[in-house]
């Protein structure tokens, strides 16, 4: 018997899972089903537009042509989704088939945004979804939308729901919103009767800290201050440097600078306690791993994690180049040093210029040299001047004469009397000068070198541009100015008065005191 009632079970399941199934297909091969369900007023504009687009009855326009049939005689002057006014009911939504999508309808209607819409009923606004449901009952004078909350007002109360209308903050006195003194800011800030404020962030939450007194927006960064102390908070409104200082402000984008009762220090966000302790004249970065501090007028010098790696004793401490190069100085005496390696510096100088290509012009009471990057040194120190780098060589004067020495200290040009000029390298080219012996009266006369003093360019020119640019340069003949290339070969005529560097393919030139501008092949431009 029980295995008879289990077998009628099973035909009658069957059988029910076969009508529903043939119900379900039948609609693909026949239309006539499919439009008797649009045409009744069972179902809302939402599942009628769910049917057309699983079961395709007939083509868009023919749809938006019988749209009258499926929306209880209205037919929507314009099919645009969004919101629409139907006369003597009130406000609804159509999509781009002109479909009623709710069959409710609404004293007024905002368009969605982000899949929400404002609406009123009963003089009060809520806020549907796009299925027609309500996120938020109308209870409110108004709803704001705002990152992942909605802020609902009335009256003077305000309160605060998630966008699935979970209330995050009940309706209350207080002003909330995410304007402050007419500027916008990412997170929402709520009055309280003591004209004080408390931070909420994007999702509804309470942020703690607060409240504060005062708000300020500066260098990205949101300042705040609660009983004459300062802090700040990060863009979530989650405090982020604690309000205990006198003044605080953005160093870097991870770093602040923190004052209090006179002296200054550096605080991380999100640490309770100052990474440089507040007790120096001044606090910043040095190197990548080291802080510079000043204290009674002298710089010290400290490790990532605070701790003294020189004491304040120094007139001056600074960067110099690669990553952990640094300058000490006191009394007019400089080392260059390593912050790995701070032994007591083995040698001073008078004058340390900065890094180029690598290299270091200094001086000592011999004369001028050159250190390496590692700080050894490469030309001893011992000549009247030595230019930076420019293209792996220095032009160097002693003497009155000039040379050329490379980045290993070996000279390219030795000294000589030969010429009586030479400008910085670039392109492996410099402008250079010789005397002309055999002219009735004894004079310069300019042309281009290589490193190693060989002549590019003729000395034939009584002046010329230090550099090429757009491959040219301005070089002065019989008193007129023209421009050459790299080969030597005129390229534009020798008529001006005076010429500029070409920029972004132009020079301004003089002719006959008239100002123009022409081009790499010498032609005018208005």
């Amino acid at each position: 018997m029980k295995k008879r009632k289990h077998s009628l079970f099973i035909w009658i399941a069957s059988g029910t899972v076969l009508l529903c199934l043939i119900l379900f297909l039948v609609p693909f091969f026949w239309g006539a089903p499919v439009f008797m369900l649009l045409k009744s007023d069972l179902f809302s504009g939402y599942t009628k537009a769910g049917i057309i687009r699983l079961y395709r009855p007939a083509s868009p326009q023919i749809i938006r042509e019988h749209v009258h049939l499926y929306n209880g005689g209205v037919r929507p002057v314009t099919f645009r989704p969004g919101p629409v006014l139907i006369p003597g009911k009130g406000y609804n939504y159509t999509d781009s088939l002109g479909l009623i999508l709710s069959k409710a309808f609404y004293e007024e209607a905002r368009p969605f945004d982000n899949g929400l819409a404002l609406v009123m009923e009963h003089s009060l606004y809520g806020m549907i979804n796009r299925r027609g449901h309500w996120v938020v009952r109308p209870a409110y004078d108004t709803l704001i939308t705002f990152s992942g909350v909605i802020i609902g007002v009335r009256g003077n109360e305000h309160a605060v729901t998630d966008r699935k209308g979970h209330i995050k903050i009940p309706l209350s006195p207080g002003n909330i919103t995410f304007i402050y003194n007419g500027k916008r800011i990412p997170f929402l800030v709520r009055s309280l009767p003591d004209d004080s404020f408390e931070v909420i962030d994007g999702r509804g939450t309470h942020k703690g800290g607060g409240p504060y007194d005062t708000l300020v927006l500066r260098d990205d960064s949101f300042f705040v201050r609660r009983k004459g102390l300062w802090g700040a908070l990060d863009g979530d409104g989650t405090l982020v440097i604690p309000v205990v200082y006198d003044s605080i402000g953005r160093y870097q984008p991870d770093l602040y600078t923190v004052r209090k009762n006179g002296m200054e220090g550096l605080h991380l966000p999100g640490h309770t306690e100052p990474l440089i302790p507040v007790r120096y004249e001044k606090a910043d970065v040095c190197t990548p791993s080291t802080y510079r501090v000043l204290l009674d007028g002298h710089y010290g010098l400290l490790d990532k994690n605070a701790g003294s790696l020189i004491e304040p004793v120094y007139d001056t401490i600074y960067f110099h180049h690669d990553r952990e190069w640094i300058v000490t100085g006191d009394h007019g005496r400089y080392a260059l040093r390593h912050t790995r390696n701070l032994e007591y510096p083995s040698e001073f100088f008078d004058y340390i210029g900065p890094c180029r290509e690598g290299m270091t012009i200094v001086r000592n009471g011999n004369g001028y040299g050159v250190l390496s990057e590692k700080g050894e040194v490469v030309v001893t120190p011992q000549y009247d001047s030595i230019r930076n780098y420019s293209h792996r060589v220095a032009v160097v004067y002693h003497n009155e004469q000039y040379g050329v020495v490379d980045d290993k200290g070996a000279f390219t040009i030795p000294f000589s009397l030969k010429l009586v000029e030479i400008y910085d390298f670039s392109d492996d080219m410099a402008l250079a000068a010789q005397l002309n012996m055999m002219s009735t009266r004894i004079r310069k006369q300019y042309g281009f070198i290589d490193k190693k003093g060989n002549t590019v360019i003729p000395f034939v020119y009584e002046d010329g541009h230090r550099l090429f640019s757009n491959g040219l340069a301005g070089v002065r003949f019989s008193g007129s100015w023209g421009f050459i290339d790299r080969s030597g070969k005129r390229i534009i005529p020798f008529l001006y008065d005076t010429v500029s560097v070409f920029s972004h393919g132009k020079s301004q030139v003089v002719y006959h005191g008239q100002i123009l501008t022409i081009d790499t092949q010498g032609r005018n431009l208005k």
